[in-house]
């Protein structure tokens, strides 16, 4: 499977299980036990204006046929301001 496909299946499976839509990708990389390790960027709560949107990162793992085997929440903000890591 190459990367767009298993980005986009990620995004998939993660927003089924969360009913929240993706904002962005911001990691993707070999996992240490084989797979894929992602971070996305999910829409938690939509605000107007925009900058005060809540957005929270996923740290997700994906088996090599790309099946979710691992997600977490690792932080949560506001859009424009700095991620900090939990």
């Amino acid at each position: 499977m190459d990367t767009a496909a298993l980005v986009a299946r990620a995004k998939q499976q993660l927003e089924a299980l969360l009913g929240l839509p993706t904002d962005t990708v911001s990691r993707f990389d070999r996992a240490p036990e084989g797979g894929w390790a992602l971070g996305l960027d999910m829409l938690e709560h939509s605000a107007i204006p925009r900058t005060h949107d809540l957005i929270a990162r996923y740290e997700i793992e994906l088996d090599e046929e790309g099946t979710l085997r691992r997600w977490k929440r690792t932080a949560r903000t506001q859009r424009g301001q700095l991620l900090e890591e939990s």
